[in-house]
């Protein structure tokens, strides 16, 4: 072309250039159609479904922008929540409304919104009806608009709008493929909705089913809008006596007497929940072998995201046995052990059961309507009568009160130590109504903590006899055969050797037996403290290497952390280390020693290359007790190591490894 009023041989007209654009842009709108369905199925979410069709429109070069808006029901604004293309700030700058009271903010979006019809501009420098979105449209190089609703089934999803960079994009021949890909927009839009709403209902079903189906003091199922069954759990079968495939379908009428049916209760309850939401009700219910139960009844209606009943939960509680026990109440307030009484606020006694007066020889008519501190009980001790008024008083504020008292019984010289307790009960109101008295005989009890503690101390009598006088003496006799060595022929060398022999392994026994006694003794008393995991393993390491030259012993990472124990920690230790040598039957015993730290608990791991254990004698080993001890020799020590373990609030458990052997795993709580 030369100038603006020839053109070149070959060159399209202006009229073949706009029919070849729109011819593009028709091309462009079917094939974003047949690739909503392919975008329906690969969208993450509704969002992403608006972003890639308002892409795909772009791609083509035949349109500038494209954008989504949604439509606030409660303002009538629409809000942008999807684009691309050549926005530079366009959304930001204009405010759509559908609203009638705002007709400036219209535009054609607004009209295709109230319209439900596709609004096309055919030249937006042109058209006044633009309204104040055609400055910055023609700024942005707009020159023709169409804008669609996103409708499908009556749902509206709101609307779609693309600009074209020159006039007469949008001509009337286009508004049918263009309500055709709003159509195809909204039903995209529609299927992931309903998806992401099915989703979400049987995520709730799942839920609920979750819940119920493993309760077993209440009957808790579903039933469809018509009151059928449609869930059945366990407390449902317990109560009800119905197995699930017998009572699925059938409706609420089946649990119901027949003169409820005939006066239309189980209706009037269904009625009532579709119109309040809930109802309840107590009554005689029939179960599957046609016995009757009181139950107490919850019937609450299910909705969908419109509001529309779709079901009810149903939550049945066998009260039978309440009332039962209601009946029942005088004889098991009268035959239990248990010293019990009522007593008003103001410590008036209510009610005594017959444990509570034989305990001190009285009438219950001679002690009903006095105050508790002037009962036989009570009297006649001024300390003891102002702990229990001072206990009534901090009961009657809402506090549980609980202490021990000494309490003469009648005719005997006997005290009785009693664990009393005194507990409010509240009423309707929150204010306490009456105080319920409860004893317990601890005398017992407290005796065999005075015989433990006088056995405690029989054994630290003969833990100091051995540490003092038996060790003393092995250590004499030790220094003496020492001494002997030199003037003994050969002839009498062995013998010898067999006493030395005999006197380390009996004072190794005695500083095991001195370990074993002061777990026993100190159990109760004892306080731990935080002891250096790393600093036990590396004394037992070095102790096992100087007395076995054989055995080597491979050390893994050891963490600079810190368990909770004392100082008996090396003891474990050094008796793990030698149990894996001492048990080994290799001619070069080889140990592991592994440390793993947890938030929690540290675990200790002393592998060995021996013969293993028996599965049949982990458990053996591991639980045995004092009684299954041959002699102190023979598992003692794998004995003393769980009785201190233990005391520390860990662990031992044995393993396999892989190279056939066997590993102690000690777990300890981590400081």
């Amino acid at each position: 072309m030369t100038d603006g009023s020839r053109r070149s041989v070959g060159e399209p007209s202006a009229t073949e250039r706009e029919l070849r654009q729109r011819l593009d842009i028709l091309a462009t709108f079917n094939e974003v159609v047949a690739d909503v369905n392919e975008t329906i199925v690969d969208a993450a979410g509704r969002a992403d479904i608006e972003r890639q069709v308002c892409e795909r429109l772009v791609q083509t070069g035949e349109l500038r922008f494209a954008w989504v808006g949604v439509v606030d029901e409660t303002t009538g604004d629409v809000e942008p929540t999807a684009w691309a293309g050549a926005e530079d700030g366009y959304l930001d700058e204009i405010s759509v409304s559908v609203s009638a009271d705002s007709p400036a903010g219209n535009g054609p979006v607004g009209r295709a919104v109230r319209s439900n019809a596709v609004q096309a501009t055919h030249s937006i420098a042109d058209d006044p009806a633009f309204g104040p979105f055609r400055e910055p449209a023609l700024e942005r190089g707009y020159r023709s608009a169409a804008s669609v609703p996103l409708v499908y089934d009556d749902a509206r999803y709101g609307v779609l709008t693309m600009y074209a960079e020159h006039e007469r994009a949008f001509t009337p021949e286009l508004d049918e493929p263009i309500w055709n890909l709003g159509h195809a927009v909204a039903h995209g839009i529609d299927t992931h909705v309903r998806r992401e709403r099915e989703r979400e209902l049987e995520r709730r079903e799942q839920a609920f089913s979750r819940i119920v189906e493993n309760i077993e003091e209440y009957a808790l199922f579903r039933l469809d809008a018509s009151g059928r069954v449609e869930s059945w759990n366990r407390g449902a079968a317990a109560i009800k006596g119905y197995d699930t495939e017998e009572i699925l379908g059938e409706h609420i009428e089946t649990f119901y007497t027949d003169g409820d049916i005939e006066a239309g209760l189980p209706e009037r309850l269904l009625d009532r929940a579709r119109t309040e939401g809930r109802v309840e009700n107590e009554g005689w219910r029939v179960r599957a072998d046609g016995t009757r139960f009181w139950a107490s009844v919850t019937i609450t209606a299910l909705t969908d995201d419109t509001g529309e009943v779709v079901g009810f939960a149903k939550v049945t509680r066998d009260m039978t046995d309440r009332k039962r026990r209601e009946r029942q109440l005088d004889a098991v307030f009268n035959s239990t052990f248990q010293y019990i009484g009522l007593v008003d606020p103001d410590g008036t006694v209510l009610r005594v059961n017959d444990a509570a007066l034989d305990l001190v020889d009285a009438d219950r008519d001679d002690v009903i309507g006095l105050r508790a501190w002037e009962t036989p009980w009570w009297r006649d001790d001024d300390e003891r009568v102002a702990d229990l008024r001072d206990s009534l008083d901090r009961a009657v504020d809402g506090a549980f009160v609980r202490h021990e008292v000494e309490i003469d019984r009648e005719n005997t010289d006997r005290t009785v130590v009693i664990d009393f307790s005194v507990t409010p009960v509240d009423d309707d109101e929150g204010e306490v109504s009456f105080l319920v008295l409860e004893g317990h005989d601890i005398t017992a009890r407290k005796e065999r903590e005075r015989a433990l503690r006088r056995e405690q101390e029989r054994l630290e009598f003969v833990n100091r006899i051995i540490r003092h006088n038996l060790l003393n003496g092995l250590n004499v006799v030790g220094a003496r055969a020492d001494i002997v060595e030199d003037f003994v022929s050969d002839a009498g060398l062995t013998h010898l050797e067999t006493i030395q022999g005999r006197v380390r392994e009996m004072t190794e026994l005695v500083g095991t037996m001195r370990t074993f006694m002061k777990v026993i003794v100190e159990r109760e008393s004892h306080e731990f403290r935080p002891r250096r995991i790393d600093e036990a393993v590396g004394h037992g390491v070095e102790s096992l290497r100087r007395e076995s030259d054989a055995a080597s012993v491979a050390v893994g990472r050891l963490p600079e952390i810190s368990v909770v124990a004392d100082d008996l920690l090396d003891e474990v230790v050094e008796h793990l280390l030698k149990n894996a040598v001492q048990h080994n039957d290799k001619p070069a015993p080889a140990v592991e020693v592994e440390v793993a730290a947890g938030d929690d608990a540290v675990e200790l791991r002393v592998s060995d290359n021996g013969p293993g254990v028996p599965d049949e004698e982990k458990h053996r080993i591991v639980d045995q007790r004092i009684e299954d001890l041959s002699n102190p020799g023979n598992g003692f020590g794998l004995f003393l190591v769980r009785e201190i373990v233990e005391s520390y609030g860990g662990s031992v458990g044995i393993e396999d490894n892989d190279r056939g052997g066997a590993t102690f795993v000690v777990t300890l709580p981590r400081a």
